[in-house]
């Protein structure tokens, strides 16, 4: 699964990775620990093949649902399962976005209710895009809610001995085909969502500061030996 991940590339930086242009918001500012229910950019097209950036919600919200109190936001999707779940098929079929990270985290189980955290980047980049979905919940009082989730497939060898899911992390030549919303083709879309690359990946070990959401700096990705 994800359930923290990190942002901290600057504003040309993300322009330039995604062919975006990014406006100068604070849901824009560096973060170390991002956790679910945070407003986040994320990279979609409205329509035409146009990139634009976003502030969405982490957290997903199908738009049939009535009353949000009976609704627990879903922060992960399965890609295997995405297209066939109510909750999440019209999205993946007209409703895809890139969720900009420099990195995720994972905590691995010892047993007894010990849990250590790692976190994982790539080799290959240091900005990257995972797939995600996305939808809009209309209020009774027409109060719009924008929120996402991000896809996981099976976990790669570098990440099995930590959890047996990842995000699905999009390589950059395959960013068209993912955010195409006219030309929806599921067993092209679904041939993307696949584990990436364990070659290209790195993990270590990270503080336990990472565990308290209000902690956000830098040295929450310094590795550590102990």
């Amino acid at each position: 699964m994800c359930g923290r991940y990190t942002l901290y590339s600057n504003k040309k930086t993300i322009e330039n990775q995604f062919q975006v242009s990014a406006p100068d918001e604070a849901f824009l500012e560096p973060s170390y620990n991002i956790a679910p229910g945070t407003v986040r950019p994320v990279v979609l097209t409205m329509g035409t093949m146009d990139r634009t950036l976003g502030a969405f919600k982490w957290g997903f919200i199908p738009s049939f649902v009535k009353d949000l109190s009976d609704w627990k936001p879903l922060i992960n999707a399965r890609s295997e399962t995405v297209n066939d779940k109510p909750s999440f098929r019209k999205s993946f079929q007209r409703k895809r976005c890139i969720v900009p990270a420099n990195g995720f985290f994972e905590w691995k189980d010892f047993g007894g209710g010990r849990k250590i955290p790692f976190y994982i980047r790539l080799l290959d980049q240091e900005l990257f895009g995972m797939a995600g979905i996305y939808d809009t919940h209309t209020g009774p009082g027409g109060d719009e809610q924008h929120t996402y989730a991000i896809l996981t497939t099976e976990a790669n060898a570098l990440m099995q001995p930590l959890h047996n899911r990842m995000p699905v992390i999009l390589r950059k030549d395959d960013y068209n085909v993912w955010l195409d919303p006219v030309n929806p083709r599921p067993e092209m879309l679904k041939s993307l969502l696949t584990p990436y690359p364990t070659e290209n990946m790195a993990t270590f070990k990270v503080s336990a500061e990472v565990n308290n959401v209000r902690n956000d700096s830098p040295n929450l990705i310094s590795p550590r030996l102990k």
